[in-house]
């Protein structure tokens, strides 16, 4: 089944633990395949402004480069490798992206496209009559609308003749990647950007998963925008904050999704692959 309104909050301090390009990149990596494997709608990047006692540097301000470094690459993962080259020019934060593992979602095609496939697409030039696309074809594909150039946008194949003739169009029964979004606000002001109707915020101080199962699968499959808060590496997520969107939103619960952990600390895309596997159980159960 496709979790339609499944989206994820992350902390943009989550790479903190190292300064190393390579390591940051595959931890990010193993984020976006999980996003994708358990068909995470949206995922939203937020600004942690808690301090890192570990660490002696300017950490809001790493926090920072290292939001707009995750956001960066999670989006480079979602696009389609005929695109990426076109969409990313080559930069240096981008060193070591060929480690990054492929989604093969169904938006990342390998075949050629056949009429009536569905095909994300980067807008090359436009010309009075409509604008020319790159669908990963040998020629360009021509839309008949006019739309901004060097975007990716997701196209319906509607004509494949002497010219391939595209619209703009994206499927609703099939996962078509995730969205990703960070503009740097804190994760009290990020979670107004979001529409959602029922929130879980992890935390090892939570429910048990296992005494709640039935109650949470009831409450999951009862909403339709569900929103999951994953916490600071170093602090979680604070009283205060929860307090605060438990005003704001009723429909809220905290939840221990590892309950007798053998480690002392779990990283966050350990709890984010934790956290989905029992999610996509109750979405398929």
């Amino acid at each position: 089944m496709y979790n339609v309104g499944l989206t994820v909050f992350l902390p943009d301090s989550f790479l903190s633990e190292t300064k190393d390009l390579k390591l940051k990149t595959s931890k990010v990596g193993i984020i976006g395949r999980a996003l994708a494997v358990f068909n995470v709608n949206q995922v939203v990047i937020y600004r942690d402004t808690t301090k890192n006692q570990f660490d002696t540097h300017n950490d809001i301000d790493r926090n920072f480069s290292d939001g707009n470094f995750i956001s960066k690459l999670l989006k480079y993962m979602d696009t389609p490798q005929y695109l990426r080259k076109s969409v990313y020019p080559i930069q240096s934060d981008l060193k070591y992206v060929g480690i990054l593992p492929p989604l093969r979602t169904p938006n990342h095609p390998v075949d050629e496209a056949e009429l009536g496939d569905y095909r994300q697409g980067f807008t090359v030039k436009r010309n009075k009559k409509g604008t020319f696309v790159d669908i990963g074809m040998k020629d360009l594909a021509f839309c008949k609308d006019q739309l901004t150039v060097n975007k990716v946008f997701s196209f319906k194949v509607t004509k494949i003749a002497k010219e391939v003739i595209v619209i703009p169009d994206e499927p609703d029964d099939i996962y078509w990647g995730y969205k990703t979004l960070y503009n740097q606000e804190t994760l009290k002001n990020s979670l107004k950007s979001v529409n959602f109707d029922f929130v879980i915020v992890t935390t090892r101080y939570g429910s048990d998963i296992r005494f709640i199962f039935n109650e949470l699968s009831s409450e999951i499959k009862n909403h339709e925008n569900v929103a999951i808060l994953f916490g600071s590496p170093y602090h979680g997520i604070s009283e205060d904050i929860f307090k605060s969107i438990e005003s704001s939103s009723p429909n809220i619960i905290k939840l221990n999704s590892i309950p007798n952990q053998g480690t002392e600390t779990v990283r966050t895309e350990e709890a984010l692959i934790s956290t989905l596997a029992i999610f996509n159980m109750i979405y398929n159960g």
